[in-house]
């Protein structure tokens, strides 16, 4: 029986150094087979004039390269001869360069071919081709969007197609097909939209290939009255004294208490029209369980036929939940990883001494927080990093140096959401303690409304959303960094405490 060693390569490129290998089956060695190619894994073509592309064989034994589909594939070299194993282990042999061929795909469907190339009875590499059919549908771009009346009536929709195709309404019930849910090659559908009494409202239609894959969506938008609340819910925070929600709308509309026995908050913004903003002024929330109330947005009837369209919206505010001080002594630091160079150190009576390059991080609860810095050496830049997923981090850098504590952020790696535009530095007097406050609001029902406090004074504020740092929602876990680095001689900072408070419950 034949025992043989098998070397399969793939390089990079058939140049001199450049030949990698892997051994593959290897038996009692007494005889080899060294196969070294060039070739992408899969290629894929279009249905006609595609693109020929090369590979690149050599082989200590006679080598063969085959196609399934030799019927619509053309190998310029289907076989070659053996080079010299010792010129080909060193990377010295010359290649043979074979070029691969597809004839037009005149087929609807697409096609798929495997190419093999092969020395001495193995199977060195697989090669997948796919290549295009013919077939196509399309829906021209003025027919994708259809502005329909209040009155209704009849459109079409023209299909460009080689194939057989299907059309089928998959939202709204008051648009139906009345012509056209089969059809082949070009053609149209017809479509009948009822009239409309009410809000502006929408409807969708797929439009299928013959293999009952969707390849279009034709949007119906019908007129009427549009009044839609960004949220059903505003929230605000037991001290907030304004909150606003966005409206979009498409008339004039006005705003009212569905109780007037709601005295602590009132409305700003009785009246709008078109697309606006919805302010409420509220007093604080002394009490000690969380004030709702409803609020009703209504459009104003310009004209009989028009509808009349109410929405409501629920208006909580919360109560006020008392910070827990956490000594930041020993016993916490052990909750604490500290991962830079020096280790914060305890000593009673004054604080945990930060001396550059020191930092401490954990996992910790949503909610606000406050740290006090005793004592900050002009040399210091203390360092705090507010860290949620997607790569979004709230900073803030305490500076003696410049007398300021600047305010920084990393946007999402996912390039899903942007930074929120404010004011990137405030004064600060360094002759006293320094409490740095990150203080968390609802906004929306979703995301949070962030202020920096400096010593208990607001210094920026921001809202994140969709769009603006999409991770920071309301309850989210945050991972925290803190820690003091250089900036000058003498780089060291004392923090002595810092204060949580929990978020308010609102399902409560």
């Amino acid at each position: 029986m034949k025992k043989t060693v098998y070397i399969l390569c793939a390089a990079a490129a058939l140049l001199p150094g450049l030949w990698g290998c892997q051994r593959k089956a290897v038996q009692e060695a007494v005889d080899a087979v060294d196969l070294r190619y060039r070739a992408d894994d899969v290629y894929t073509l279009d249905a006609r004039g595609a693109k020929a592309f090369t590979i690149l064989v050599a082989s200590s034994k006679p080598w063969t390269i085959t196609s399934e589909h030799p019927d619509w594939c053309i190998i310029s070299d289907e076989e070659g001869a053996a080079v010299d194993p010792a010129t080909l282990h060193v990377g010295k042999a010359e290649p043979t360069t074979i070029r691969v061929q597809y004839y037009d795909n005149i087929g609807l469907d697409d096609r798929t071919d495997k190419i093999y190339i092969q020395s001495d009875g193995w199977t060195g590499k697989t090669i997948t081709v796919n290549q295009k059919g013919i077939a196509f549908l399309t829906i021209p771009e003025e027919d994708l969007d259809l502005e329909v009346e209040k009155a209704g009536g009849e459109f079409t929709v023209h299909v460009r197609s080689n194939q057989p195709w299907s059309s089928k309404v998959t939202d709204g019930n008051w648009i139906s097909i009345t012509d056209g849910a089969t059809g082949e090659g070009e053609g149209t559908i017809t479509v009948e939209a009822m009239e409309n009494t009410s809000e502006l409202r929408y409807a969708q239609m797929t439009v299928y290939d013959r293999h009952a894959v969707a390849m279009a969506l034709v949007q119906f938008t019908q007129d009427g009255v549009q009044l839609v609340p960004l949220s059903t819910e505003l929230r605000a925070g037991y001290d907030q004294a304004s909150a606003e929600l966005e409206i979009v709308a498409n008339a004039k509309w006005t705003v009212t208490k569905a109780s007037d026995a709601d005295e602590w908050f009132t409305i700003d913004t009785p009246t709008g029209e078109g697309n606006g903003v919805i302010r409420l002024t509220l007093t604080p929330n002394e009490g000690t369980g969380l004030r709702k109330a409803e609020i009703l947005v209504k459009n104003v009837v310009a004209n009989p036929e028009d509808a009349q369209v109410e929405k409501a919206i629920t208006v909580k505010q919360a109560y006020r939940i008392d910070p827990v001080r956490v000594i930041v002594d020993a016993g916490e630091m052990d909750s604490w990883k500290s991962d830079w160079v020096n280790a914060p150190v305890y000593t009673k009576d004054v604080g945990t001494l930060f001396t550059a390059k020191a930092r401490l991080n954990r996992s910790m609860a949503f909610g606000s927080y406050t740290f006090r810095w005793s004592a900050i050496s002009p040399g210091a830049r203390v360092r705090h990093w507010f860290c949620f997923s997607d790569g979004i981090e709230l900073k803030a850098d305490i500076r003696p140096a410049g007398a300021k504590v600047s305010f920084d952020f990393n946007a999402a790696s996912s390039g899903a959401s942007g930074k929120p535009s404010l004011s990137a530095y405030t004064d600060v007097d360094f002759t006293q303690p320094v409490e740095l406050t990150y203080k968390f609001d609802p906004s929306g029902a979703e995301h949070c409304h962030v202020t920096y406090l400096i010593n208990g004074v607001e210094a920026a504020s921001f809202d994140t959303s969709a769009d603006i740092l999409h991770t920071v929602k309301w309850g989210s876990s945050i991972n925290m960094y803190i820690g003091c680095d250089e900036e000058g001689s003498g780089s060291s900072a004392v923090l002595e405490w810092y204060e949580y408070t929990a978020p308010m419950n609102w399902d409560e």
